[in-house]
């Protein structure tokens, strides 16, 4: 029997109307320290928040009111059917109560049949039938309706489409129901902490959205890097999750499809996403466009794509209202408001910056960690106000860079500031930048030019071996909110990240040898080729393009190089000739 437990944590979907992902109902005596132990294990490692019971807690006769609210407020309910199941009234009576919620509340229930047949549970036969004989001894007319109940509850539950485990390995069975019901789980996006100031721009792009009528709503949310787009667009994801079964958040649109070949993989997780299917495969972009107009069936589906750059590409992802059933959302952010011009099935929405109180307020939280300054900072603090103008990403990047600096610190950096257009938000950005150590700004450049969303113990295990020390940088790259840490993996904004490409390119614009670190296929083929390649290059990653010619490489083209420390090639992207090697001694990293 499952009961409350005072350890379980809070769902995995922070805005939604359920507690828990998955409510576990099984015989103690049967499976706790086996299958469900070890089911509960994969189900957390996953990252599906299960309830189960406490051992140590006191059984009784009747279902508590905490159980009772545990079963209502789970999206889902697995029942582990073992011999020994209906032996227990307890878990008989929950049986009733989930599938209750079953027809009440849409809650989806799976049927684990373990060593039994699906037939001894919808029929009673077998050793479920031999316990219903011992329920039903000396029962009065009381019992005997609840008897009743237990049989219906049991023939509903028998019909369902769950899992049969008579033989085999039970590590994969568990891996298949985990695979079947994770992807089911609408998962809430991440959005970050003391998130101030938004209201208005949510409130201004809902009203573009028509959620109670069967008409397809689609919204374009423009504006500057840095402004909010992305997170206006997550938190109104995340406010709607719980009313769609079929959902997809497509992040870098822009990032991620820069040849036919990035394309066509955004249409695959579009389409995993919203099919709820891990294994789709596509041949073209355009036996992609034709499967997502063709899955119009499926009914409402809500879809968000951050960061598209051009119209082309709306137009292999989210075209026409046409392509989706009635109800849909399609939410699309952009820096480019030509795709929104060109494509007027979307409804415009420009998003804006923060008032000044607000701006403070999320300014005061990252240099004071409170939502007020310090009364002797609130001058240096209109002061910083002044040149963020109202961007969210320039007051977390500025504040978190003052944080725990004295006042001669804010008045030199105020200074500097002095120099700078208030239009050159990359120059106001790169204050944050100029304020951090040598091996702290070699580390946010490597993540800038070939880190940006690698998993963070491949980025720790790659620069040890470059002699940093990146448990420490990288934590201080955290601090100062020029990067972020999330679910393991190393994230950065791309107007920090284009502006650290702008630093790389500073010096010598127009000759990438000179460069610190090349990352785009043209500069990299410029320098190879004509060998001009020197001393100041620490990084070269060759990324895999559909397009491109193999580049030759000879020893020739490397003679200078001889502080290189990182170098990835993509396969074929690259010939050698015979008497290739490289004369570098501070190789590193070589893929």
């Amino acid at each position: 029997m499952a009961s409350t437990s005072n350890s379980q944590r809070p769902s995995s979907s922070s805005n939604s109307k359920w507690r828990y992902d998955v409510f576990l109902s099984f015989r103690g005596k049967d499976t706790r320290h086996t299958f469900t132990d070890f089911l509960y294990g994969a189900l957390d490692r996953g990252n599906i928040n299960a309830f189960r019971d406490d051992e140590k807690l006191p059984r009784g006769e009747e279902i508590s009111p905490e159980l009772l609210k545990a079963i209502e407020g789970s999206r889902f309910a697995i029942i582990v059917f073992s011999k020994n199941y209906v032996d227990s009234k307890s878990c008989l009576d929950e049986l009733v109560k989930i599938m209750e919620c079953e027809e009440e509340k849409g809650q989806k229930v799976f049927p684990i049949f373990y060593h039994v047949e699906p037939t001894e549970v919808r029929n009673q036969s077998g050793t479920y039938g031999e316990a219903f004989k011992n329920h039903e001894k000396n029962a009065d007319e009381e019992k005997k309706k609840k008897i009743e109940e237990w049989r219906a509850a049991l023939r509903k539950a028998g019909q369902l489409n769950g899992f049969h485990l008579l033989n085999g390995s039970e590590y994969k069975f568990i891996e298949h129901i985990i695979g079947e019901i994770g992807i089911l789980i609408p998962k809430s996006i991440h959005v970050g902490e003391n998130i101030v100031g938004i209201d208005e721009n949510l409130r201004q792009v809902k009203l573009l959205i028509d959620a109670k009528s069967d008409e397809v709503s689609m919204v374009g949310i423009y504006g500057i890097g840095g402004i909010g787009k992305t997170t206006i667009a997550m938190v109104i994801y995340n406010d709607m999750l719980d009313h769609f079964k079929h959902h997809s958040f497509l992040e870098n649109v822009r990032e991620g499809s820069k040849n036919n070949h990035g394309l066509l993989q955004l249409q695959e997780k579009l389409l995993c996403d919203i099919l709820m299917d891990k294994t789709i495969k596509l041949s073209n972009v355009d036996e992609g466009v034709e499967m997502i107009k063709s899955r119009r069936y499926l009914g409402k589906v809500l879809i968000v794509l951050d960061d598209v750059d051009c119209p082309k590409k709306l137009r292999f992802l989210a075209d026409s209202p046409e392509w989706f059933g009635a109800g849909s959302i399609i939410i699309l952010t952009t820096r480019n408001k030509r795709c929104l011009n060109v494509n007027k099935a979307y409804s415009l929405y420009e998003a804006k910056g923060l008032a000044k109180n607000k701006a403070l307020e999320l300014f005061s939280w990252n240099a004071f960690k409170q939502h007020h300054p310090t009364d002797n900072y609130v001058d240096l603090c209109n002061r910083a106000l002044h040149h963020a103008k109202g961007l969210p990403l320039a007051l977390v990047v500025l504040g978190s860079s003052f944080f725990q600096r004295d006042e001669e610190y804010w008045e030199s950096t105020l200074d500097r500031l002095k120099t700078i257009p208030l239009d050159d938000i990359q120059k106001v950005l790169q204050i944050s930048y100029n304020g951090l150590d040598d091996r702290c700004k070699k580390v946010f450049l490597d993540i800038v030019c070939f880190f940006k969303d690698w998993g963070e113990k491949t980025v720790t295990k790659i620069l040890e071996g470059c002699r940093f020390h990146p448990k420490t940088e990288l934590k201080e790259l955290d601090d100062k909110c020029v990067i972020s840490i999330s679910d393991g993996f190393i994230r950065m904004h791309d107007s920090l990240q284009e502006m650290g490409w702008a630093i790389v390119r500073e010096k010598y614009p127009e000759n990438p040898g000179k460069w610190s670190r090349l990352w785009e296929y043209e500069d990299i083929e410029s320098v190879l080729t004509t060998n001009m390649g020197t001393e100041n290059i620490e990084g070269m990653f060759l990324n895999m393009s559909t397009t491109a010619e193999p580049i030759k490489l000879h020893v020739e083209a490397f003679k200078n190089m001889n502080r290189l420390r990182l170098l990835k090639v993509g396969p074929y992207m690259v010939r050698l000739s015979q008497d290739f090697e490289l004369p570098s001694r501070e190789l590193t990293y070589l893929e």
